[in-house]
């Protein structure tokens, strides 16, 4: 039958059936489109919210972990703090010595000056007293008084020191018991 349609109604026909064909396909393409979207916007936003939250969350726990590291490095440098104060209980200390000497010096030494060093291990070197003693058996005394106490291991007076009698300038050296 279709052959006894003009050549040129025809093509018109096919045209328009084609025509129709593809626009109930795009139709039916668009309706699916249009379901599949309802369908999956709650999905969408149910997600988005998610990683809205997971981001917060992280965001929180690298703000915590900042801190964290903050808090950490003050620690260490407390520790380490701390372990010097504490080493430096184990040192002797230059107050301590000084102190010791010039409650030591008597009525006839007047001590006029210290020198103070520690060696590698921080104990106390040799320390360099000098002063004037009013007479030879003043500084003898106060010799014998220094090495009497139970921190003091030896003191050195130069012989030199006592070649005057009266108004000696001395210098003596006082070294100290290693404290363990």
């Amino acid at each position: 039958m279709i052959n006894l349609i003009p050549p040129v109604v025809r093509k018109a026909i096919v045209k328009e059936y084609w025509v129709r064909a593809v626009s109930v396909f795009l139709s039916i393409a668009s309706a699916v489109a249009l379901v599949s979207i309802v369908f999956l916007l709650p999905v969408y936003v149910l997600i988005s919210f998610q990683v809205d939250v997971y981001a917060q969350s992280a965001n929180k726990v690298a703000s915590r972990v900042a801190e964290y590291d903050i808090s950490a490095s003050a620690l260490v440098n407390a520790n380490s703090m701390a372990q010097k104060i504490v080493e430096l209980r184990e040192v002797d200390n230059f107050l301590a010595a000084a102190e010791l000497m010039e409650s030591l010096q008597g009525t006839g030494i007047m001590l006029e000056g210290f020198e103070f060093g520690r060696d590698k291990n921080g104990h106390l070197t040799p320390v360099q007293v000098t002063g004037e003693a009013l007479t030879r058996q003043a500084l003898a005394d106060f010799r014998d008084t220094l090495l009497a106490q139970s921190s003091i291991a030896e003191v050195n007076l130069p012989i030199s020191n006592l070649a005057k009698d009266k108004n000696i300038q001395f210098s003596l050296s006082v070294s100290f018991k290693k404290s363990e």
